[in-house]
């Protein structure tokens, strides 16, 4: 009786552990689909400004998209889910030299409350910048993605001919146009 009482308890246990390995994998798998839709959402800002710029030449700045526990409102780039999304143009580097830069961010966001987990953040940016030679302007672009969980990257850099991302984050696309 002992053996099979004992052997009941081992039973419970090891099947508890492979329910939590199932509940990890799953909370990992929507982790990295809500990533990945953040990441294609903030690229597509991005083209969206490069557009903009080659037919307007300047940026536009969007209204802020506060993220939704399912994506409810009616966002202008897509559905945000879990996900807030920001855009800065600077207008400082404006005045100072002859680039030009808009920043767009997906941080998280409303998720309803209800998920305990963190979210890596991404910064985006694109630089509007002399061609050498000439009065027209090419523009640069990036988009990062930060290397921790929830903590907002800071800007991308232009220097020297060269679009870098912030420390602690990895570049996850770029293009010159």
């Amino acid at each position: 009786m002992r053996l099979l009482v004992f052997s009941m308890i081992s039973l419970s246990f090891l099947l508890a552990g492979c329910e939590n390995k199932d509940e990890n994998k799953a909370m990992d798998e929507k982790i990295s689909r809500l990533e990945k839709e953040a990441e294609k959402h903030l690229v597509y800002k991005i083209q969206e400004q490069q557009s903009y710029f080659s037919k307007h030449k300047t940026f536009f700045k969007p209204p802020d998209e506060r993220g939704t526990n399912s994506g409810y409102f009616p966002p202008i780039f897509g559905t945000q889910i879990c996900y807030g999304y920001y855009t800065e143009i600077n207008a400082d580097v404006l005045s100072k030299t002859t680039i030009d830069a808009v920043y767009s961010y997906a941080v998280q966001d409303y998720c309803n409350g209800k998920w305990g987990f963190e979210l890596k953040s991404y910064v985006g940016a694109v630089f509007a910048v002399p061609i050498t030679g000439d009065k027209q302007l090419k523009t640069l672009s990036i988009v990062c993605k930060s290397v921790e969980s929830f903590a907002p990257p800071s800007r991308p850099k232009y220097i020297n001919g060269i679009v870098k991302c912030p420390p602690k984050t990895t570049k996850v696309y770029s293009i010159l146009n």
